[in-house]
């Protein structure tokens, strides 16, 4: 029984070692890559921790970390974490009577919104001043989309008015500030669509 725990005790260390070094090693890495993208190769052969957990990546042990999903890390470094961004679409008639609101289009499956969900990341883009990027034409045609999706749902819809909004939540420190304090909408873009957008690309 001794000796089961002092085996139990040695294959603890041995993993406990592995983890801090895989997620120093990325952690040092993804910093440096990240701020100092120019030099990042010359500052990382410089940096003597990183190099001292060099090890993980010979084999066996690199083996090792692949088969328990060890490398993947945990302690990553994340500075620029995605804002989240929030669509509204108003459809309205012919006499501009209000028809209907949406956050988003009217998805039969859930995987469909989770990946539209995904592609919102896009519209930081209309934080670009290139007025010609081409990046920013792919977001407009992705909102456009979105925007006539909801449209053409609608038998009795004119047109659309879609708006994507920059969603805040309060941080903690704002909160202890405010404990009032509601999420801010910040609006980002507004545009007008009719049915007759969806079929320009066929006249």
């Amino acid at each position: 029984m001794k000796y089961l725990n002092t085996f139990y005790t040695f294959v603890f260390f041995v993993i406990f070692i592995l983890t801090i070094s895989v997620n120093t090693r990325g952690t040092i890495k993804s910093y440096t890559q990240f701020y100092k993208a120019d030099k990042a190769d010359s500052i990382l052969i410089k940096n003597n921790l990183f190099n001292a957990a060099l090890f993980i990546e010979k084999e066996p042990i690199s083996i090792f970390l692949s088969y328990t999903g060890l490398e993947t890390g945990f302690g990553f470094f994340a500075p620029n974490v995605a804002s989240e961004y929030i669509t509204e679409f108003k459809v309205y008639s012919e006499d501009s009577t209000l028809i209907k609101t949406s956050n988003f289009p009217n998805f039969k499956r859930k995987e469909s919104l989770t990946r539209i969900k995904s592609a919102y990341l896009m519209f930081e883009e209309y934080f670009n001043d290139n007025k010609d990027s081409l990046r920013l034409k792919k977001c407009n045609i992705f909102l456009k989309g979105l925007a006539l999706r909801v449209l053409l749902d609608e038998e009795k819809g004119k047109y659309v008015h879609s708006k994507v909004y920059l969603y805040h939540h309060p941080l903690l420190g704002q909160l202890d500030e405010d404990p009032e304090m509601i999420p801010i909408y910040t609006l980002i873009k507004s545009q007008k669509y009719t049915k007759d957008d969806a079929w320009k690309h066929l006249k």
